[in-house]
């Protein structure tokens, strides 16, 4: 009888463990009409949950180790943090509207920019808490983040001044300022590369910033309000959103040139991540309610998945494992 009894706990504790480790591929992403976070099942290209957040929710930050995602809701003042292990979800007091955010993993922190205080949060996460809480003032309407662990650096872009400040992340003090194009918004780069993206929403351009030197290296010029971009490992190219074109650039970074234009994608297309696992691009279309899915190699569309409402998904937002 005990060696049944122990026979059958073995089995449901390896069970358990097989279901930890599951394989997932999830992308979040918010929604500004419905005030709610859409999961959406990269395996099965459909969405599998709807989570209530703040309101008016805009943008993302993931952190990949501890299982977390980190949402900014602007009207509400407040950041949501998902627990991807069961999707249960806790809010943290932020600034006044918070819009961009960024995890940084070495500091365990959560930054975000605060649209209307003109300033960063840095907001401390222990076991999964809010513990404590740093201001930065910054320049006019702060948008979009990002965190070089390697450069000990937070990048920050300020919409009405046309520049990003580069802010080192031990000391908290202005590095450097460095002038754009107008109306910076969207800030994007990874730790495997050396330059940062800055999209010019009403220059119709992108910045290409070294992120070593702080040394402007390029600027090209793309479709009508530029958002938010990434870059394909697999080919060296750079794919922007551009809004009010309805359009992803595509852009080789050996030499900063265009070399395609995908047209008519969705209707003002905005946040846009890639899954090397499923060679997917995943671009959040705001005015058609739905995401696009494309073939990361033919970059042909595959499938639309319908959302909640107004999805924007403003950072990086895929989660796999």
């Amino acid at each position: 009888m005990l060696k049944v009894i122990s026979s059958i706990i073995f089995t449901l504790f390896n069970l358990g463990s097989l279901h930890s480790q599951e394989s997932f591929s999830y992308a979040f992403i918010t929604n500004q009409e419905s005030n709610k976070v859409d999961v959406i099942d990269l395996i099965q290209k459909k969405k599998i949950k709807e989570i209530n957040v703040g309101s008016k929710p805009a943008g993302i930050a993931i952190d990949s180790i501890n299982r977390q995602v980190y949402i900014s809701n602007p009207e509400s003042g407040n950041v949501t943090q998902i627990n991807v292990k069961n999707f249960k979800t806790q809010n943290f007091k932020s600034g006044s509207s918070p819009l961009g955010i960024f995890y940084s993993e070495n500091k365990n922190t959560v930054v975000v920019s605060n649209w209307y205080d003109n300033q960063i949060s840095l907001i401390k996460i222990v076991d999964q808490k809010s513990t404590d809480q740093k201001i930065i003032r910054v320049g006019t309407s702060p948008s979009g983040i990002y965190i070089s662990e390697k450069n000990k650096e937070i990048y920050v872009a300020n919409r009405e001044d046309n520049n990003i400040y580069v802010i080192d992340s031990d000391k908290l003090l202005l590095k450097k300022k460095i002038n754009v194009g107008n109306a910076p918004f969207g800030v994007y780069s990874e730790e495997e590369i050396d330059f940062l993206i800055v999209t010019n929403v009403q220059s119709n351009s992108i910045s290409v910033i070294n992120k070593n030197t702080h040394d402007l290296i390029k600027t090209i010029k793309v479709e009508d309000w530029p958002y938010q971009a990434v870059y394909d490992f697999t080919k060296n190219h750079l794919y922007v959103t551009n809004q009010r074109s309805n359009s992803i650039s595509i852009i080789d970074m050996q030499d900063y040139k265009i070399i395609k234009t995908i047209d008519e994608i969705c209707e003002y297309p905005e946040g846009i991540d890639i899954s090397y696992k499923h060679k997917l691009i995943v671009v959040a279309c705001w005015f058609e309610d739905n995401i696009t899915l494309l073939d990361l190699g033919s970059l042909n569309v595959l499938k639309k998945i319908q959302t909640s409402g107004g999805p924007r998904a403003f950072g990086k937002f895929i989660l796999e494992n």
